[in-house]
């Protein structure tokens, strides 16, 4: 059992060195491998950044972790605030990172932190716990905030040890399950039918799966790649009714029988598909999420990746659903499902928190402000009573998200080395992915790297 009553140390004091900014950066994987809104694939940014309009009295700087489209939709964001507030103009600077964020982190640590910044949501235990971010306790409740007024997954990470640290503009309801009515056509299975169990979803995958030479040309689901092997345990783990974390012993637990199984599952998946690196179902030069591409049959999907998927192949005709489950360890459809995203919050040191605060809060609670980033950057909001979530529930395209945001009961445990865990959950599937260990080793090896990092990091921090 850890004591989490450490001492806590300025992040001036940790990174004041390159040595430190190194230490917390190897802590985590790169932003590439695992691919959140806490998933959106970007790309990169095509421009140096956006400079503030030179009339502002107020100037704020915004660090982006993503590039490409969504660096160019948050700029559409800012610009949009900017027109009723003539006072402040917004810098947005490419800053890209995950669970580590090294151009941010140096700035901090060099006194020129930027006024507001982003981080996915899982981290903020760490960053708190390093002095990277500001307390927005005093602005919350002077707005008249509580917790009942976001969806509990989404509260579950803002606060921690009682204070609030960020601001939810993005909940990523990952994931409803999508399949391709086409294919299901095709192989005589009923389109307008879904899978409801990891049975079905086997033996949907029977008929679906094309082999040719050794390589899948079209395969049913492809469980491996929902956003990154970490990414993907946890949430086939979830559906086999596993956990991750034990709150009472304080211990993280991936080798609990339920999620080995769902490795296991995974593993034996990729085998009938020839193996993990032995599937070619998209087209040369694809530039959406590989179900776009009209060779699989099922798949998770965030919001972003299905509105380009649709842009992309309009004709391809979609069905949707919640997630397939397992018994018995799990009796609930959608019970993989999980709520993550990326949040705001002022990083310490910012020169204007009070104008960031106010940016902060117009974007994630505001009628004005939800629907403007659900139209520039397309993530619904953490605030649970949005306007624009009328539009969204009513949309049939978009419903699903919303009864995943409804029904999702889990997120990323609120534990000091939440990134580290996740690096090894990625490193670890992999190595049960690619046969170099079995899924029960692969996961008590994740257990003990993580028990020991944190024991590491408690030690560091008192």
């Amino acid at each position: 059992m850890h004591n989490h009553n450490v001492s806590r140390r300025k992040f001036l004091q940790f990174a004041g060195s390159a040595v430190g900014v190194a230490t917390l950066a190897a802590c985590v994987p790169p932003a590439a491998e695992v691919a959140e809104s806490d998933m959106a694939e970007a790309g990169p940014t095509p421009t140096p950044g956006r400079v503030a309009p030179e009339d502002r009295t107020i100037e704020l700087e915004l660090f982006s972790v993503w590039g490409g489209l969504l660096f160019n939709e948050w700029i559409n964001a800012v610009e949009i605030y900017e027109e009723t507030n003539p006072d402040v103009g917004i810098t947005v600077t490419f800053a890209p990172g995950h669970g580590d964020n090294p151009k941010l982190l140096t700035a901090v640590a060099g006194g020129i932190a930027p006024d507001m910044a982003m981080i996915v949501d899982f981290s903020t235990p760490q960053w708190v716990e390093l002095g990277v971010m500001s307390d927005l306790t005093p602005y919350f409740d002077a707005a008249g905030l509580s917790g009942d007024d976001f969806w509990p997954a989404a509260w579950s990470l803002m606060n921690y040890k009682g204070k609030v640290w960020q601001m939810p503009f993005d909940v990523d309801p990952n994931f409803p399950l999508f399949w391709n009515k086409g294919i299901f056509e095709e192989v005589g299975l009923d389109p307008e039918t879904g899978p409801v169990t990891i049975d079905d979803v086997n033996e949907f995958s029977q008929e679906i799966n094309r082999i040719e030479n050794g390589v899948a040309t079209r395969i049913g689901m492809i469980p491996w790649r929902t956003y990154g092997f970490g990414n993907s345990i946890y949430t086939w783990g979830w559906a086999f009714g596993g956990s991750f974390y034990d709150e009472g012993n304080e211990e993280v637990t991936p080798d609990d029988e339920h999620v080995v199984a769902a490795l296991e599952w995974m593993v034996n998946s990729a085998k009938e598909a020839g193996g993990p690196d032995q599937v070619s179902v998209t087209p040369p030069g694809l530039q959406v999420h590989f179900f776009g591409g009209g060779n699989v049959g099922m798949s998770p999907m965030v919001s972003v990746n299905f509105r380009d998927v649709k842009r992309y192949n309009p004709d391809l005709e979609i069905g949707q659903g919640l997630l397939p489950y397992q018994p018995p360890g799990e009796q609930d459809p959608g019970a993989g499902a999980w709520i993550s995203g990326w949040r705001l919050f002022v990083p310490t040191g910012a020169k204007n928190p009070e104008a960031a605060w106010d940016f902060m809060n117009w974007i994630t609670v505001t009628p004005e402000g939800t629907e403007t980033e659900w139209r520039t950057l397309g993530f619904p909001p953490g605030w649970k009573d949005a306007p624009i979530y009328e539009e969204i529930k009513n949309d049939p395209e978009n419903k699903a998200y919303y009864d995943v945001l409804r029904t999702a009961k889990h997120a990323k445990d609120p534990i000091p080395v939440g990134a580290f865990y996740q690096a090894q959950l990625e490193e670890m599937t992999a190595e049960a992915m690619f046969e170099r260990m079995t899924p029960l080793e692969a996961m008590q090896e994740a257990k003990k790297r993580t028990m020991d990092e944190w024991d590491r990091f408690v030690e560091q921090q008192g």
